[in-house]
């Protein structure tokens, strides 16, 4: 089904492994109080982690999407990795190219290049501004100019937890342009969040 569709209430089962990501899937019961508008929740199994996921409908074209992952590392760790910007690649497989401008005040610009669809060579050209709130523990990511995206800004989060660990939340509303199917747009951004909040995971725990 496509991802814009939402998933019929209340609970959710466990569902059968998709290759390297298990999805907790919603049941069957309740179809009469469907709302194909829903906001989909989702728990992937991605890189050995537990990986939260969520998209929602904010328009017709408007995606927001948000989840997170518990990473265990203390929130200093977890705040050097999410500021690597120069690590991105590693964490992001679909980017070509990156460059990264860092200034003053906790900002930065970055340059960057993405691969959409190999098969319909399809790619995004953004420059993001980072601006990062350490007392918020917080970094936003958004867009200044470029083309494959109208609108996109993200957000990461740090929850710091009594046992040490960190709660990464990541959060990002976002407008393709019409050239690409939305369809599509959908299906890489539930491949790549699962596999980059994993891929920052792994990297704050070698820190």
């Amino acid at each position: 089904a496509p991802l814009l569709w939402g998933a019929p209430p209340p609970a959710l089962r466990p569902a059968r492994a998709d290759g390297a990501a298990m999805v907790l899937a919603p049941s069957a019961r309740g179809l009469g109080d469907w709302n194909p508008f829903a906001p989909r929740a989702e728990r992937i199994r991605e890189g050995g982690c537990e990986v939260d996921f969520r998209m929602e409908i904010v328009h017709l074209t408007k995606r927001r999407v948000s989840g997170g992952v518990a990473i265990a590392a203390p929130a200093a760790d977890v705040w050097r990795a999410v500021t690597s910007y120069e690590r991105f690649p590693d964490f992001i497989p679909s980017i070509i190219s990156h460059d990264v401008r860092r200034g003053g005040a906790g900002r930065a610009v970055i340059d960057q290049v993405s691969q959409l669809s190999r098969r319909l060579n399809m790619r995004s050209q953004m420059t993001l501004e980072a601006v990062e709130s350490p007392d918020a523990r917080s970094v936003t990511l958004r867009r200044v100019s470029g083309h494959g995206f109208l609108e996109f800004e993200g957000q990461y989060s740090l929850s710091p937890r009594p046992d040490g660990s960190t709660y990464l939340g990541y959060s990002v509303e976002l407008v393709p342009c019409p050239i690409f199917p939305l369809p599509l747009v959908e299906q890489k951004i539930r491949k790549e969040v699962p596999k980059m909040l994993a891929a920052m995971s792994r990297y704050a725990r070698r820190l």
